[in-house]
């Protein structure tokens, strides 16, 4: 079978205004979201609502691996944040498209203005003396992207007992 130059143009233009499209689409799930840094509102820390989400949440794990990657597939925007010890950072920007073979994680903060797309995968830790998954991610912002509590509608990292961040997650799509 032989092929024209014209034929492999065309080829090459319909590839590419189709991974345009897909990129500016997630892009515009991000847009929705200004950043602002407002030092005197203490959003930094984790609110009674927060709390009570990631409350809810624990007492309602999803319990296999298979289960949390199901459900991970979708779109998820932060909801939530707490800091460490001393709170200063007003609430991050950040949505996480899933697929099943991609992770894309949108963040803005005061410090971070990123779009990622990474290659992810859910990680059973048996401790010993206790057993829980995390999403594990090629990605240099693992921090944000630290999640070891997954239920239905609802995922979330909190490291603020050791003075590391909390991130929550709600799925939107």
């Amino acid at each position: 079978m032989k092929y024209n130059s014209l034929t492999v143009v065309l080829l090459f233009l319909i590839v590419t205004i189709i991974s345009c499209n897909k990129d500016k689409e997630t892009k515009e799930n991000f847009s929705t979201c200004d950043f602002e840094q407002i030092d005197d509102n203490m959003d930094g820390l984790i609110n009674d609502s927060e709390r009570k989400i990631m409350n809810d949440c624990t007492e309602n794990l999803l319990s296999s691996k298979s289960e949390i990657e199901s459900n991970l597939i979708g779109e998820w925007k932060l909801i939530g944040h707490g800091e460490g010890w001393i709170p200063t950072i007003s609430q991050p920007c950040g949505y996480i498209t899933i697929s099943s073979d991609e992770l894309i994680f949108e963040f803005r903060n005061n410090y971070i203005d990123t779009i990622t797309t990474n290659k992810w995968e859910i990680e059973e830790v048996n401790t010993g003396v206790f057993k829980y998954f995390k999403l594990k991610v090629d990605s240099e912002y693992q921090e944000r992207l630290w999640i070891t509590n997954f239920c239905e509608q609802y995922m979330f990292g909190d490291a603020t007992p050791v003075d590391g961040n909390m991130y929550l997650y709600e799925k939107v799509k």
